[in-house]
């Protein structure tokens, strides 16, 4: 204890003589500052802070930078990428948009804009194309026209786009990757795994590679072997986040809720972007019995995606499990209005039960009539208000996890 008390002495007096901190800037003054720099410092400042992962700094000296700089297709291109580590997809998107308009060769901003549609690979195939006009033969956006193509389940078209690519390169590790992908689609999982072998051959540092061939693996219902490729993979690379996110699947599975949170959790700090990451996350959570943690992953979905089922009725049950009635009983009735519900049942069984609650708890509230003095005895009433506890069966506050 005497020596807890000296060293609480201690602090106090260190931080008793320590020397003044200057006052923090003004952030006008500050944006005064930056508006006086010139464009190439703004830059190159913009440039430091991100290599530094200040994204928000970053943010605000490419936002003057282009303003003073509005041609400037690499600068559109880094103001996208910081728009991504900020978690807005929409406007990184319209940022590699502006760059691609300014400079319609650029492969970076393609490449990232089609990553972004990936949800609409038409569109991603529109882009990519638009970019091999400008640049025929590029590796790069022919393995990304491939994996468009896949998507929209072209194989063929995908193959031939791989196949153009091993003609000029072929040492390129990303078409056989993409080879694979498309065997595998086809059912092939031999074939699929023999082009990986040769992907792994040529680069054997890939994570991703590995990742596949764990992909692969759950195929064919080898769990031991998938689970070993993806640790192997995260050991190799501490930041493939398919890998953690594999991981986590493969905990989810099993039940192991605080290996698929962790795993996850990993994941998404590699990859905010990754709605599903996030969905997942909850449902790890719901696990857990975390439902306020849960809700927060299901929100970021929702950010995404305003209409997403799976991460809406999480929500809902969520704020059920938190307590919030009123706004579990909002987010089933916004769940209910979907057009393609998958738990559209149980959500109606919800919205029964939380309102059914709601009119039990508004009743037991209401106050007693006092009675009038030319009616009963006053002793004859009863002595407490208390109208008892409800015949209603409390909502459980832990739900069941949802196991995809």
């Amino acid at each position: 204890m005497r020596k807890l008390v000296a060293a609480l002495l201690l602090l106090s007096v260190a931080c008793a003589h320590a020397p003044r901190r200057p006052p923090a800037p003004d952030a006008a003054a500050e944006r005064r500052r930056l508006l006086d720099l010139p464009p190439a410092i703004l830059h190159k400042e913009a440039r430091e802070l991100m290599a530094r992962g200040d994204w928000e700094a970053a943010r605000v000296r490419l936002e003057l930078y282009l303003a003073k700089a509005p041609d400037s297709a690499a600068a559109y291109f880094d103001a996208g990428w910081v728009a991504e580590r900020l978690l807005d997809p929409k406007s990184a998107a319209d940022l590699y948009s502006r760059a691609l308009t300014r400079d319609p060769a650029h492969v970076g901003a393609a490449l990232n804009l089609a990553r972004l549609l990936r949800d609409s690979p038409a569109e991603a195939e529109a882009v990519l194309r638009a970019g091999l006009q400008r640049t025929p033969g590029d590796p790069r956006l022919l393995n990304g026209l491939a994996a468009a193509l896949r998507s929209q389940r072209q194989l063929d078209q995908a193959e031939a786009a791989v196949r153009s690519v091993l003609e000029r390169h072929p040492r390129d590790a990303s078409a056989y990757r993409n080879l694979a992908a498309i065997e595998a689609d086809r059912g092939r999982v031999r074939l699929a795994e023999s082009a990986l072998n040769n992907a792994r051959k040529l680069d054997p540092k890939d994570a991703g590679i590995l990742n596949s061939l764990g992909v692969l693996a759950m195929r064919r219902d080898d769990v031991a072997a998938a689970r070993s490729y993806f640790e192997e993979a995260t050991r190799l690379d501490a930041a493939c986040a398919p890998a953690w996110a594999n991981l986590g699947a493969l905990a989810l599975r099993y039940r192991d809720y605080t290996m698929a949170e962790q795993a996850y959790l990993r994941a998404a700090q590699l990859d905010p972007m990754r709605w599903e990451t996030h969905l997942a996350r909850g449902w790890a959570l719901e696990g857990l019995r975390k439902p306020r943690e849960a809700r927060a992953e299901y929100e970021k979905v929702l950010a995404f995606d305003p209409h997403q089922d799976d991460a809406l009725y999480g929500k809902a049950l969520a704020l059920k499990a938190e307590g919030d009635l009123e706004g579990a009983l909002r987010a089933f009735k916004e769940y209910t209005a979907l057009p393609k519900a998958a738990h559209l049942k149980e959500a109606e069984n919800q919205l029964a039960a939380i309102d059914l609650r709601l009119k039990s708890t508004a009743q037991a509230a209401r106050p007693v009539p006092v009675a009038s003095a030319a009616g009963l005895d006053p002793s004859e009433l009863a002595q407490s208000a208390d109208a008892g506890p409800s015949l209603e069966k409390v909502p459980d506050k832990r739900p069941p996890a949802v196991v995809r």
